[in-house]
């Protein structure tokens, strides 16, 4: 059996004995409607009152990766450390 790579350097990770994180992020799209949707206000109400009610029954894949991704990440405690300084790897000033 190959042993698990860390998915930012790639190299193997022996486990359980060598320490390594699993990171897991999740990605939620926020503040955009798409208005020509819906004829009226109260047919926008009636969309999201159905989706409401419906909540437990729909799981977040019916959404589509463009309102909802789950990504889960294991890395190295070298990169575990890179990557908690600079989470977004934005370029130093």
């Amino acid at each position: 059996m190959e042993k698990p790579r860390c998915d930012r350097c790639l190299d193997a990770i022996n486990v359980p004995d060598d320490l390594h994180y699993s990171v897991t992020i999740e990605i939620e799209a926020e503040g955009y409607i798409d208005e020509s949707e819906y004829d009226s206000a109260d047919e926008k109400l009636e969309s999201l009152a159905g989706l409401i009610e419906s909540a437990d029954e729909v799981c977040a894949s019916d959404f589509g990766d463009e309102w909802y991704q789950r990504r889960q990440y294991f890395l190295c405690k070298n990169c575990y450390a890179q990557f908690i300084k600079n989470p977004l790897g934005k370029a130093s000033k």
